[in-house]
């Protein structure tokens, strides 16, 4: 079976983002780099994208030993300055307690069930102090599915499977303890019960996939379908998402104004 988030992932428009361009994403690397142990003197960084965390070391002040990026998209790794390698969470090819630091930065969330518990047990096998990894705070999956326009299957659009919390990432890593926990980023809006009321608009007027993003289960992919009907349908229904805007308004103001920042991190140090 043909593996559509391969196609996802070597997609080269998802990887031309500059991140220094974005004030938030330049703001949490800066929070992650702080966490850094002092020690670590080698880094891995699993999934490491287009680079923008592991290339804002190499002249961030301190002197690394090492400093790797490990992706499983070869478009990706074009833009890695540091030494970097083609491969997969759920087998990393390095030898035990190769790294002094394991990052896994956005990466934990985008993995099946199996793959996430293979990639558990690789991260601590490399790792020979420390384990830093980030994740959305709770995020509500349900909020951001689309409709594939071909075979009508539900997906997140970003690839991803479940929702991280501190009681999640308590105890996610047998052989290491958790040292910091925090929140990053910008707080959400705190919502009450009529703010979810979106949710029923938004499974109403069935979404399509954004630009860029790939069905897991046909391979639809927005960008290569060029049909007029498409188009119009991606543009219609204006005044369905002017409801969603006012009724997740008045949500609001009907909730507590300040709600949960972005992120999560976790800093774990080998027990």
């Amino acid at each position: 079976m043909k593996s559509y988030r391969k196609e996802f992932y070597e997609n080269p428009e998802l990887w031309k983002t500059d991140y220094h361009d974005i004030q938030v994403e330049r703001e949490r690397i800066q929070e992650i780099k702080k966490i850094i142990p002092l020690d670590a003197g080698s880094i891995l960084d699993v999934g490491c994208g287009n680079g923008f965390f592991i290339n804002s070391l190499i002249n961030s002040g301190h002197r690394y030993d090492k400093l790797v990026g490990l992706d499983i998209s070869k478009e990706a790794l074009k833009y890695v300055k540091t030494e970097k390698v083609q491969g997969t969470i759920i087998d990393l090819p390095f030898e035990s307690s190769s790294f002094d630091l394991i990052t896994c930065l956005e990466v934990l969330e985008h993995l099946p069930c199996e793959d996430l518990l293979k990639g558990i047990l690789e991260l601590q096998k490399v790792s020979r102090k420390y384990i830093l990894v980030t994740v959305p705070n709770g995020e509500g999956l349900e909020r951001s599915l689309v409709r594939c326009p071909e075979c009508y299957c539900w997906f997140n659009p970003g690839l991803h499977m479940r929702s991280f919390n501190k009681e999640k990432l308590q105890y996610i890593f047998k052989d290491f303890k958790l040292i910091v926990f925090e929140e990053m980023g910008p707080k959400s809006q705190k919502e009450a019960f009529l703010s979810y009321l979106p949710i029923l608009f938004y499974r109403w007027k069935k979404p399509l996939p954004p630009e860029n993003s790939v069905c897991p289960q046909c391979g639809y992919f927005y960008k290569r379908d060029q049909s007029k009907k498409v188009h119009e349908q991606l543009h219609r229904l204006n005044l369905k998402k002017v409801l969603i805007l006012l009724v997740r308004f008045l949500g609001i103001i009907i909730g507590h104004p300040e709600g949960k920042s972005y992120w999560l991190l976790a800093l774990y140090e080998r027990k």
